[in-house]
């Protein structure tokens, strides 16, 4: 018998907008604050200074000039565009192997500029003998070079159920944890233990490496480095020391996104909703749901967490919620390296992510899936898993064609 798959925090699908939905039974008093976030989410913000000082600030350096302009309320927003253009959806880590980033452009590439030259543009093209895509950057100043520094993209995520993620906590994480793999089924998940902003030491659990341990963090991480805006945890502008344009640009306050905008935004997110799940045919769901555990999908998939309390919206506390991951890092092989450690995640390592909505993510045109958006599929997006998951991969590709019929119907509805 399937419970909810957000426990209380599930609500119907809506087709126009199944991800920009309340968790039911908000304080009617905690609406006001999470209105506010909403509107901070969907915003274009501008640069400084703006005909609204709560909405100016805007880069000087960015990729995207709205949270929503990444994240659609029907689904993902279509990261390659056509003639091999790429679009705000997808962003490019700039790094090694080592954790170093570009000394002149940082962390991150930035693809649009409010002051200045932007940094560069990424075009892609797929390969032809194996079907993954190369992105190749052309740099706006002719001086400028890579010189060896990798690529690393991140396709936008959806937006489910990231409260209840938020709540999960460590102990339970911890317990799925084998990173010597003591039980010798070829699964080593590890926490990414990360700083967070108040110093505190905790489990990363958010981005595809899991570089953020809380929902604050992530959010405002974005800000900064998307979006160029600071915040209490970012105060100084997402410039290096050799951007001087970038440097002497206006500012639109310090910080940009006030404690109060921070706190408005994490909200929102706190209380995005989980939509139900899509079961056209019971059995055949149950079957792909069996399928799904016994090749091996659930040794990192895990199918439920459990969340803990939250002070300020009790609905959230205590469900048992379906989100298919461990939050935990896993090495995927070589095939989906990138060759940029964040923190203390290697190339090689990625953190399992969630598949709630994946259904409704693939009804989207232009859906793309894994980090770097080279799976058309949910089923391709499999047969590209290596590492830690060939086993299950293996198993899922010797299935017979109505075995796998269902596992793909059971993705598609969770």
């Amino acid at each position: 018998m399937w419970t909810a798959p957000g426990g209380a925090a599930t609500v119907a699908v809506d087709a126009a907008a199944p991800f920009m939905q309340f968790v039911p039974g908000i304080d009617a008093g905690e609406l006001v604050g999470v209105s506010q976030g909403r509107e901070l989410f969907l915003a274009a913000w501008q640069a400084a200074p703006g005909q609204r000082a709560q909405l100016d600030g805007l880069g000087p350096l960015f990729n995207a000039n709205a949270c929503s302009a990444c994240h659609a309320v029907d689904g993902r927003v279509a990261p390659l565009g056509e003639e091999g253009r790429t679009t705000s959806a997808i962003l490019f880590r700039l790094g090694d192997e080592s954790g170093a980033v570009h000394p002149r452009f940082g962390g991150q590439l930035q693809h649009q500029a409010n002051a200045g030259p932007a940094e560069g543009v990424v075009s892609w093209s797929r390969q032809a003998d194996t079907g993954a895509i190369d992105y190749t950057v052309r740099l706006i100043d002719p001086v400028a070079a890579l010189d060896g520094w990798r690529l690393g993209p991140r396709i936008s995520p959806q937006l489910v159920g990231m409260g209840l993620l938020d709540l999960v906590p460590e102990a339970q994480l911890l317990a799925y944890a084998d990173a010597d793999d003591a039980n010798a089924d070829g699964i080593s998940g590890r926490p990414h233990w990360v700083l967070d902003d108040d110093g505190q030491r905790r489990i990363g659990r958010f981005g595809w490496k899991a570089i953020h341990s809380r929902l604050r963090t992530q959010n405002a991480g974005a800000l900064h480095q998307d979006m160029g805006l600071t915040s209490p945890v970012h105060p100084q502008e997402s410039c290096t020391s050799l951007q001087t344009d970038c440097l002497g640009a206006p500012s639109g306050g310090s910080p940009e996104v006030s404690e109060a905008s921070l706190l408005a935004i994490t909200d929102f997110m706190t209380v995005l909703a989980v939509p139900e799940r899509r079961i056209s045919d019971a059995a055949v769901f149950d079957q792909g749901a069996r399928l799904f555990d016994r090749i091996g999908c659930a040794a990192c998939h895990r199918p439920t967490l459990t969340t803990g309390s939250h002070p300020r919206f009790p609905s959230l506390s205590g469900q048992t919620v379906y989100a298919y991951t461990d939050l935990l890092l896993h090495d995927m092989g070589a095939a989906l390296a990138d060759g940029v450690r964040e923190k203390d995640a290697s190339g090689r390592e990625w953190r399992t992510p969630p598949l709630w909505g994946l259904g409704l993510v693939a009804r989207k045109a232009g859906a793309r899936f894994l980090h770097d958006g080279r799976a058309g599929s949910l089923a391709e997006a499999i047969t590209w898993h290596g590492g830690e998951a060939q086993g299950a991969r293996d198993r899922y590709t010797a299935l017979s064609a109505a075995d796998q019929a269902a596992l793909l119907q059971f993705l598609g509805g969770i």
